[in-house]
Parts: structure tokens; C-alpha cells; sequence
């Protein structure tokens, strides 16, 4: 009797520890012990420990920041207790490690007694660390007093397992076995129905990231950015600083520069040696000066290292808008730069773009060789043209693409009134230069549109509103390029702060809305779940001016974001961002009838 209650009081006191193995010693426990979140992320990543069908970022953000308050622990003597989070996350490198253990093989048995899986830690993640097999962690007491009485009760497995068989047949007749499983049985009642409402997607935990200030005041009045993918660049609007940009980062290159600098100067000794042959002996002597001389001069040539981008710029001139009529001849605003995919290759051109010069559209051929270039009066006066609906004291707004490859423009009042009296005109193209009202619902809610992008499906479209500073998600019939059923999902004022106000933003892999913030003392990027209209991640930026958000490369795993004067690189997300088509150009279609 007294043994059992020893082994009841036993179980209380017992601490999760790894089983170690002589090739695996103390040593290991101390090299790559995940301090961090980071850690962890490298740490996993770099054994090759994540399942099959997660990323590295997503699982490890989910065992590191998991609520693990009901992990179902299994005791040597088959009773089950719970252990808290801290005590989870103190063992945490010791479970990593030793799936690591597992993974190479050094510990591969699997036992019942004594022992626990990591699905038995993590019962809401159904975790498989390193294999298919689960990770075998072994229960080891703290106290001396145990080898003692083990040693006593037997010195074999077999006898424990007969002392808990014997332990279960007394069950009806002691008292303290009865009542060790009846709280057996109510952690389990209360554990059991926990995985329903403790699961979380990784895909909703809070996100991190690099930011890096690719350009510095790149622009003067940065309004949109659009990444093609099919032409791998980034085109930027820059709406009063009256240019357009095509941003591409140059690959770094693998070449060698010194051999090409130590030969330089001895072509030059040579070409100077053809005068005469006696001096060759001094010519030699000047080749080996000249080298040195060479190596020392060309070491602040290579800290001006070419820029890791390339910039080309794009203007349309006033004279050349005005020709016929040089009375009315004004300045305009560069509201909106697009890249068009020729679908039927109508112009044989590639590098087309479309461009606005107020609220005039022109498709243009952007010279690659030129690093700037204007607009020709040839081309201005020849390309297909459209024009937009648009109200005295309007500018149009920057443009955005839908999943079918459809322009999307609106306007808004550029005038600082307390209140807003007029609303924004929308206007699409559907796949060619005949412009199209839509959006009639939304009209009804936006003043100063700076925001459009789509979710996964294509059947809801998110929009951001500049004065209202409200998210709103509609629904969307791609057939007829409106919305209906719209409802706003969160005010950022509320949200972020009183002077916030939302700028471009883009939707992920995961359905989330990444949304530029600009406020009065620094600017975020936020991301946002659909479903439950919440701000799940906030990354903040020293810029208080952001505008716009595009993912971007070629795996689309970064962004881009566009401040009034910079340009931004956010990388290290650990999600995708989804394809945003170029306008695609169809000449041959016909004017819909809706």
C-alpha cells in the first residue's frame, strides 16, 4: 500500500527529459539550442526536420508561439497530467534535438512504457518531426529516492508493467488507485474536446520581416507600383514629380576583377616596349611599378560598385501632349503606369506600356535602350488612345488589374475639404481602349479609392478608401467587372491609429490582405484576415509616407513598397504573394454589351 501511494506522489514530481544516447551526449544539448523564433526557423530549415506540406516558418512560429496549457502528458505509471507552456518551451531545443536524434538514426525504438510522442505534447498540431514515425521522448524522475524504490519494487520493465496490471485489478478495492483514475478520467474529459478550439492555421500566427531601403527619394510624389511578372520589372508612378519608372534589380555577378586589372597595365608596357627593343629591360621594370601602382589605384574603383538596379525613366512632354492646340497647353499628372500583354501581338512590339497623362490613356513602346526617353509626337498622336470620366478638380487615381487581366481606374477630389461632397467615378477596360462606368455600389462609399486587390478565388474584391479609412471586401462577378454586397471589414483609424490611412495593398497565398499604412509618425504594413476582419501582423516602417504594396520576384516571396519619395524591399515573410496579371490587350475584342 505505501508503495503505491509513493509511486501516486511519484507521478506529481516528475520532469520531461530526454532519453540520451552515448553518441548523443550533453555536449549536442548545448550547440544550436533555438533561443529565438529565428533559431528555431534556422534550426528546423537547416535539419530538414519540417513535415511534409509545411514551411519552416509557418511550423516553427506554430510550436514556438502555440498556447500548449492542455499538452497531455504520459507518466511511467500510465496517468496522464498536463503541463504549462513555460515548462513546454524550457524542454522545447531538448524535443528539437532529439528529433534531430531520431532523424539521424540514433535513437529509433518505439516503446510504450515510459515513454511519449510528440503528438502526445502538441496533441492540436499532429506533429511528425523528421520521419514518419513519431519522436520517442523518454520519462526519467529527478529524485534519488526513485532508483530506490524501483530497485526494490524490480529490476526489470516486466515487473513494472505487473505492478501497473496489479495496480489496475486492486483498483476496485483501494481507495487511492480509484481516485487516481477517476482524475485520470476528468483531464481527459477536459483535454479531449481542447484540439476543437485550440488548432490554429500557422498560416494565421503574427509575421515578421527584413526591411531594406532599396532607392532613396526615387521618386517626388510616388502614387502606384505594378510588378509584371511576365516582364520581371517594376513599374512606378510618380504623379506630380511627372515621371515614370522601370525598376529591375541587376543578379549579382560571379565575375573575378583582379586578374582583368593586373593584365590592364601590362598591355600598356608592352604597347609603349614596340619603340625600341634596348629598353625592354626598363620598360619591365616599369610594368612591374605600373602593376603596383594599378592594384592601389583601383581600390576605390571597387568600392564604387555599380548599382544592384537599373532605373529607366519615361516622360510625356508638354509640348508634345498640346501640339495642335499650344493655347491650352498645361502641365498633367502622371496618375498611372501599367505593363500590356499583347495577346494577338497587334504591334510587334514588346516593353509596351500604359500610361496616362491626366486623365488621357496612351499605350507606349518603352525604348530599352534609351536610359530616358520621351514620348514622341509620332506615337502620341498614333498609338490607341482612351480617355477616362472625370470631374472638374479630379485626378484619376493609380490603376489596378484584376485576375482576368481587366484596367480598373477611379478619381477622386484633390481638393482638402473638412467633408467630402463628391465621389469617385470608376472606370474599367475590359481587355481594350473602350472605357466602361462600373462600380456603381462602391461609388456610393469612396471618396478617395487608393487600394484594389483580390482574393484567391476571384470572387471578392478588397478595397481601401483614403478618406472613409475604411477596408471594405464586395463581392465580385468577374463576368460584368462590378460588385455588389459590399461591407466594410475594419476602419484603420480604429485599428492602427487616429491619423492612419490606408494606401495599395496586395492579397497573399493564404487569402490575407497586406495593406500599406501611412501615419503621422512612422507608417506599417498591416496583414489581414478575411474571415475574421483582424489585423493578425503589423510590421512597422520608419517612413510615415507609404503609398503602395506589390509582392514581387520571381517566386513572388518579397514585396515592394512605395513611400511619397523611396522605394522599399519587405522580405522574410514566409508566405507568396498571389499573380497580379499585366493589362492584357485584346484589339480584336468588341464592346461588351452588360
Amino acid at each position: 500500500m505505501r508503495f503505491f501511494h509513493f509511486l501516486f506522489c511519484l507521478c506529481l514530481c516528475q520532469s520531461l527529459e530526454i532519453k540520451q544516447n552515448e553518441a548523443f551526449n550533453a555536449d549536442v544539448f548545448a550547440k544550436g539550442v533555438p533561443d529565438s523564433l529565428e533559431d528555431l526557423i534556422a534550426l528546423i530549415e537547416r535539419e530538414n526536420l519540417t513535415p511534409t506540406g509545411q514551411k519552416p516558418v509557418e511550423y516553427a512560429s506554430y510550436i514556438w508561439s502555440g498556447d500548449w496549457s492542455n499538452a497531455d502528458v504520459r507518466n511511467v505509471d500510465g496517468e496522464n497530467r498536463q503541463l504549462t507552456g513555460d515548462q513546454v518551451r524550457k524542454n522545447l531545443a531538448k524535443i528539437i534535438l532529439a528529433a534531430k536524434n531520431k532523424k539521424e538514426n540514433i535513437d529509433t525504438k518505439t516503446t510504450n512504457t515510459g515513454e511519449l510522442t510528440l503528438a502526445d505534447i502538441f496533441p492540436d498540431a499532429n506533429i511528425r518531426i523528421g520521419g514518419d514515425r513519431p519522436l520517442v521522448i523518454k520519462q526519467v524522475s529527478d529524485t534519488e529516492e526513485e532508483d530506490a524504490t524501483i530497485e526494490q519494487a524490480s529490476t526489470t520493465e516486466q515487473a513494472e508493467t505487473t505492478e501497473q496490471a496489479t495496480t489496475t485489478e486492486q483498483a476496485t478495492t483501494t481507495e487511492q488507485a480509484t481516485t487516481t483514475e477517476q482524475a485520470t478520467t476528468t483531464e481527459q474529459a477536459t483535454t479531449t474536446p481542447e484540439p476543437t478550439t485550440t488548432t490554429e492555421n500557422p498560416a494565421n500566427f503574427p509575421k515578421t520581416g527584413d526591411l531594406e531601403l532599396m532607392v532613396e527619394d526615387i521618386v517626388y510624389s510616388g502614387h502606384m507600383l505594378h510588378w509584371s511578372v511576365e516582364q520581371a520589372y517594376l513599374a512606378i508612378s510618380d504623379i506630380w514629380g511627372q515621371k515614370y519608372l522601370r525598376f529591375a534589380e541587376i543578379p549579382p555577378t560571379t565575375t573575378t576583377v583582379g586578374p582583368a586589372s593586373t593584365e590592364q597595365p601590362t598591355t600598356v608596357s608592352l604597347r609603349q616596349a614596340d619603340t625600341a627593343s634596348e629598353e625592354a629591360t626598363t620598360l619591365t621594370t616599369e610594368a612591374t611599378t605600373l602593376t603596383t601602382e594599378a592594384t592601389t589605384t583601383e581600390v576605390p574603383t571597387t568600392t564604387a560598385e555599380p548599382l544592384p538596379y537599373e532605373i529607366k525613366t519615361l516622360r510625356v512632354p508638354t509640348d508634345t501632349v498640346f501640339l495642335i492646340q499650344p493655347r491650352g497647353r498645361t502641365e498633367g499628372t502622371y496618375p498611372l503606369l501599367v505593363p500590356v500583354h499583347d495577346f494577338y501581338n497587334y504591334t510587334d512590339n514588346t516593353d509596351e506600356v500604359i500610361l496616362a497623362f491626366n486623365q488621357r490613356l496612351h499605350l507606349a513602346h518603352w525604348d530599352m535602350e534609351a536610359q530616358e526617353m520621351n514620348v514622341s509626337v509620332a506615337e502620341w498622336f498614333n498609338s490607341r488612345d482612351a480617355t477616362i470620366e472625370i470631374t472638374e478638380f479630379m485626378v484619376p487615381s493609380a490603376a489596378w488589374v484584376d485576375p482576368l487581366g481587366r484596367l480598373l481606374i477611379g478619381t477622386h477630389d484633390i481638393r482638402p475639404f473638412e467633408k467630402i461632397v463628391t465621389q469617385s467615378i470608376f472606370t474599367v477596360f475590359p481587355n481594350s481602349f473602350d472605357p466602361e462606368s462600373t462600380f456603381y455600389e462602391l461609388t456610393k462609399i469612396s471618396c478617395d479609392p487608393t487600394g484594389m486587390a483580390w482574393s484567391t478565388d476571384n470572387s471578392t474584391l478588397f478595397f481601401a478608401d483614403g478618406h472613409t479609412k475604411n477596408i471594405t471586401k464586395c463581392e465580385y462577378d468577374s463576368w460584368k467587372v462590378d460588385v455588389s454586397n459590399c461591407e466594410t471589414m475594419l476602419n484603420v483609424a480604429d485599428e492602427v491609429s487616429a491619423t492612419a490611412t490606408p494606401g495599395g495593398m496586395a492579397t497573399d497565398e493564404n487569402g490575407h490582405v497586406w495593406v500599406a499604412i501611412a501615419d503621422k509618425d512612422k507608417g506599417a504594413v498591416i496583414e489581414i484576415d478575411p474571415e475574421t476582419n483582424t489585423v493578425i501582423s503589423t510590421i512597422d516602417v520608419e517612413d510615415g509616407e507609404l503609398v503602395d504594396i506589390v509582392f514581387a520576384g520571381d517566386d513572388l516571396d518579397f514585396a515592394y513598397i512605395l513611400s511619397k519619395k523611396s522605394l522599399y524591399k519587405l522580405t522574410g515573410l514566409g508566405v507568396r504573394g498571389m499573380h497580379v496579371p499585366d493589362f492584357i490587350w485584346k484589339p480584336e475584342l468588341k464592346r461588351r454589351s452588360l
